[in-house]
């Protein structure tokens, strides 16, 4: 008898993934015998294929554009991709620093990415810092002027929207340091 036997052993994201795919099919068996559900399972399935499609276009376009490469089924962003994309973070950047007087009121962006994306949210912790937001905590940075814009395109990009969250602050605590920090009197 195995010593472990009564013991479970957790399991991490990709296996639950892949325990989760699996499933799929049990689960679209069951939808598909539910009723009204054949009109929503081809919705679903032409969204699926459509996003596939233009996902597929857009890879093919930036490898035209040498700003990825692919080795095998990976991707990875070329020097002049990650060339191309510094310049764009600082070109937001300087739109972001270039605003109307400040008007005394904070943007603040909010994460909680789970730790499967944890690349993803690492990169948009750079992205954030670089355009000039100030962390109050790892999860939470705030900026003095309208970026709404910019928030909006990095939810789009990373395809984490449900997890980051833009809101308008009239006043937060520790507001002379930040004052201080932006340089705003």
């Amino acid at each position: 008898m195995r010593k472990n036997a009564g013991r479970r052993r957790r399991l991490g994201a990709i296996e639950r993934e892949v325990l989760d795919e699996l499933s799929a099919g049990d689960l679209l068996y069951g939808f598909l015998l539910s009723a009204h559900s054949t009109r929503r399972m081809f919705k679903l399935a032409r969204e699926r294929a459509n996003y596939r499609y233009r996902r597929r276009l857009a890879i093919e376009r930036l490898e035209g554009l040498q700003l990825i490469r692919r080795r095998g089924n990976a991707l990875s962003i070329t020097e002049h991709g990650a060339d191309a994309l510094g310049q764009v973070i600082d070109k937001t950047a300087r739109l972001l620093k270039k605003r109307t007087p400040w008007d005394r009121r904070w943007r603040m962006v909010v994460f909680d990415i789970p730790e499967k994306y944890r690349r993803l949210r690492n990169q948009i912790r750079a992205i954030l810092k670089r355009a000039g937001f100030v962390p109050l905590q790892q999860s939470v940075w705030v900026f003095p002027h309208e970026c709404e814009e910019f928030v909006q395109f990095i939810q789009r990009e990373s395809q984490l929207a449900p997890h980051i969250l833009y809101g308008v602050l009239e006043k937060i605590e520790g507001e002379k340091e930040l004052i201080r920090r932006f340089h705003l009197r």
